[in-house]
């Protein structure tokens, strides 16, 4: 649950769609997302041979944020493996959330609907401290290009 969000049993439970997302990508194009021109197979001495860990991989890293080249090291593969790994299984991991229609809703309106529904609501964030814009980066920018 702290490495992914998911419980075990969640996780079971979403691996054979995730499976047939990635095996429906891995049989069309190549990691680098060139079009495969000859089937390929399953490598047991891949670097990251079953597909549990392909799901372990994506998850831990979008819920835990960490360094790639820290997130590799862990998975023993360089950060550019690890970088080219992580795009190629976010993109599957996007298109089986869209199958199972489980993608985030990003409605403006149907939050604001939302929010007038009920008098408490608590939020679940985390306060970071931002700087306020001025605009200066962005004119020095703009007059640069």
């Amino acid at each position: 649950m702290s490495l992914t969000g998911f419980d075990v049993t969640e996780f079971k439970a979403f691996l054979p769609a995730f499976k047939y997302r990635r095996e429906e990508y891995h049989s069309h194009f190549t990691l680098t997302g060139k079009i495969r021109e000859r089937i390929t197979y399953n490598r047991k001495t891949g670097k990251i041979p079953l597909i549990e860990d392909k799901l372990l991989l994506v998850l831990s890293y979008l819920k835990n944020n960490p360094l790639q080249e820290y997130h590799g090291a862990t998975c023993n593969m360089s950060q550019p493996q690890c970088n080219e790994w992580v795009h190629r299984l976010s993109d599957i991991l996007h298109k089986t959330l869209k199958t199972l229609d489980k993608l985030p809703d990003r409605n403006h309106l149907k939050i604001r609907y939302l929010t007038k529904q009920y008098q408490d609501i608590l939020l679940d964030g985390m306060e970071r401290i931002v700087e306020p814009w001025t605009g200066k980066n962005h004119v020095t920018a703009v007059k640069n290009s």
